[in-house]
């Protein structure tokens, strides 16, 4: 059976650079929700926030498009992005009417590290305009922000992944774990 992982959980986290590390050691493709929107954002545009959203969800759905357009291969993907509900069960879905499994990490961090990681992010970082239509400059704004997102409920198998540090990317129980799903 053919495999998607999906990554996902609090911002500042480093579910990109993980995906990555994964998707070369694997050799699974792999799609980031921010990299699409990118592409977006300099091909059509935006000057408000709520342009900037629209961009958001016409990229989850270029990323719920490659997911089945992939599945016509057959072959393991790895889709990470911050899901909302009905994004994360329409990839479910998609997942089970085309026989894949699907295993969801999600990013989990104390929220003042997070706040002072993704605050590093947006002022020393070459962030592209798109992720800057609305910052968290202040932590209450920040901590609401990923609180509501936890809400989220994963469907199927998922694994919670500690990342106040950057260990997890050498853990070796995690991707021990990782690896006999994939495998």
């Amino acid at each position: 059976m053919k495999k998607l992982l999906l990554v996902t959980g609090d911002l500042a986290t480093g579910k990109s650079t993980f995906s990555d590390q994964l998707s070369a050691r694997y050799q699974i493709p792999v799609y980031h929700k921010d990299s699409i929107k990118e592409v977006l954002g300099d091909t059509i545009g935006f000057v408000n926030r709520e342009e900037n959203l629209k961009l958001s969800a016409a990229t989850m759905e270029l990323m719920q498009f490659l997911f089945q357009e992939q599945t016509k291969l057959q072959t393991d993907l790895i889709l990470e992005a911050n899901f909302r509900q009905h994004e994360i069960e329409k990839l479910h879905t998609l997942a089970n009417a085309n026989g894949y499994d699907v295993l969801t990490l999600v990013f989990r961090g104390d929220d003042h590290i997070l706040h002072r990681r993704y605050l590093h992010r947006i002022h020393s970082e070459n962030r592209h305009p798109v992720h800057l239509s609305t910052t968290f400059e202040q932590f209450d704004a920040f901590s609401a922000y990923i609180n509501a997102a936890r809400t989220v409920v994963v469907p199927g198998n998922q694994l919670t992944v500690q990342a106040d540090d950057f260990a997890y990317q050498t853990d070796g129980a995690l991707l021990k774990t990782i690896e006999a799903f994939l495998i």
